[in-house]
């Protein structure tokens, strides 16, 4: 494995952590400023909705978990596919996500940040 690969799941395991948390300061650092959070329902929030969401309670995640994983770095970006298992609560409702996630990390300045979310569903 190489060291970049192993940097990004390692910032993967702190952004679930802290995720799960709720700790948006650890969240704060991890995130890029214009990262785009794409959820399985289709509704995208930017870094400063996302927050909200977390912030207020709209939105929590009791669990994150990882089934699958591939991460490859190409030079400055890092793309991680995973199956993901999500233990969330939208709006006061408990629901469990099976789904395939794409995540992308970009190398900048201030090291390695989390730019990008996407997950689709997979059927039960």
């Amino acid at each position: 494995m190489s060291d970049a690969v192993a940097e990004i799941r390692a910032l993967e395991d702190r952004r679930y952590a802290a995720t799960v948390a709720g700790d948006l300061t650890e969240l704060g650092q991890l995130f890029a400023a214009t990262c785009v959070y794409t959820h399985s329902n289709g509704s995208i929030d930017t870094k400063t909705s996302y927050f909200e969401s977390l912030s207020s309670g709209r939105l929590r995640y009791r669990s994150m978990e990882r089934l699958e994983e591939n991460i490859t770095v190409y030079d400055a970006t890092a793309v991680v596919s995973a199956r993901v298992r999500l233990e969330i609560t939208p709006g006061g409702a408990d629901r469990t996500i099976i789904g395939q996630a794409t995540i992308t990390w970009a190398r900048t300045a201030d090291g390695w940040k989390f730019v990008a979310w996407q997950s689709t569903p997979l059927p039960a």
